[in-house]
């Protein structure tokens, strides 16, 4: 059954396929910490108008807020809207599945 629409997955460790992103273990948590969770999960609930108002929000420095922001855009995990001078961050996607390969991808059975 194919992903709903909206469904997006990091995939850590692999060659990104799909819909997906690659990004190391060190990187992923790095990018996913508890701030930057809560940060999506107000953009996703509130849907503010701009970056300002996401700081607001979230209790935060504007700059922090920015700096983050932009950090979650180059992943592919924010998107911009332009209205005017604002900038309004929006979700790319409306769910994370994150796969984390712990040992060899090789799914042949050991001996």
């Amino acid at each position: 059954m194919p992903d709903p629409p909206g469904r997006r997955a990091i995939v850590v460790g692999t060659e990104p396929e799909g819909d997906a992103v690659c990004l190391d273990a060190d990187e992923l948590f790095g990018l996913l910490t508890p701030q930057t969770v809560e940060l999506l999960r107000t953009i996703a609930r509130e849907q503010p108008a701009s970056i300002r108002e996401t700081a607001r929000l979230v209790g935060r420095d504007i700059k922090n807020v920015h700096r983050e922001l932009i950090r979650l855009g180059a992943r592919d995990l924010v998107e911009f809207e332009e209205d005017g001078r604002a900038r309004r961050p929006v979700l790319a996607y409306d769910t994370l599945v994150i796969e984390l390969a712990i040992g060899p991808r090789d799914s042949s059975p050991r001996e």
